[in-house]
C-alpha cells in the first residue's frame, strides 16, 4: 500500500486529501451494470403493484364495498342485539309461565282434595239417607200390612192413624 504524507500546513490541504481519498475509493468500487439494472427492475416491480393496489383500494367500488360491509356489520349487530333481547324476553316469559303453571297445579290439587272430601261426605250422607229410606219403606210396608188387617177390622180409625204415622216417618227421613 501506498501512504500519502498528510500535510500539516492548512485546512485546505487536509480537505483536498480527504476528497481525493473519497473519490478514489468510490471509483474503485463501481457496481456492475447488471446489478444496477436488477435493482432498478426490483424497484419498478415493487412500485407498480403498490400503485395498482393504491388505485384499486381507493376506487369507488372498493370504497362502496367497505361502506356496505360496515353497514352490514352494523345491521348484524343490531339484529344480534334484538335476538338477544327476544331470547331474554322469551326466557322471562317462560319462567313466568312455569311459575303460573306451578301455582295453578297447587291450587287445582287443593281444590281436588276439597272436592274429594265433599264427595266422601256426600257419599256418607247418601248412605245414611238411603238407609233411612229403606227403613221408612220397611216401616211403610209393615204399616200397610197392619192397615190391611186393621182395615178389615175398623176402617176409619186405622186410616187416620196410618196417615199420621206415614207423615211422621216421611218428615223424619227428610230432616235427617
Amino acid at each position: 500500500m501506498h501512504y500519502r504524507p498528510v500535510p500539516t500546513n492548512t485546512e485546505e490541504d487536509i480537505s483536498e486529501l480527504v476528497m481525493s481519498i473519497d473519490k478514489k475509493t468510490l471509483c474503485d468500487r463501481k457496481l456492475p451494470l447488471g446489478v444496477g439494472v436488477l435493482l432498478l427492475l426490483v424497484a419498478v416491480g415493487l412500485l407498480v403493484p403498490m400503485i395498482y393496489f393504491t388505485v384499486t383500494a381507493n376506487s369507488k367500488a372498493c370504497v362502496d364495498g367497505l361502506q356496505a360491509q360496515k353497514e352490514c356489520q352494523e345491521v348484524n349487530q343490531h339484529v344480534q342485539r334484538q335476538l338477544t333481547q327476544a331470547q331474554e324476553f322469551s326466557h322471562k316469559k317462560e319462567a313466568e309461565a312455569a311459575a303460573t303453571c306451578n301455582h295453578t297445579m297447587v291450587t287445582l290439587r287443593e281444590s281436588l282434595k276439597k272436592e274429594q272430601a265433599q264427595v266422601a261426605e256426600f257419599q256418607g250422607k247418601f248412605k245414611i239417607l238411603n238407609q233411612n229410606l229403606k227403613d221408612a219403606l220397611a216401616e211403610v210396608e209393615r204399616l200397610r200390612r197392619q192397615s190391611e188387617t186393621c182395615f178389615k177390622n175398623n176402617a176409619s180409625s186405622c186410616s187416620s192413624f196410618l196417615f199420621v204415622v206415614i207423615a211422621v216417618l216421611v218428615l223424619n227421613a227428610l230432616l235427617t
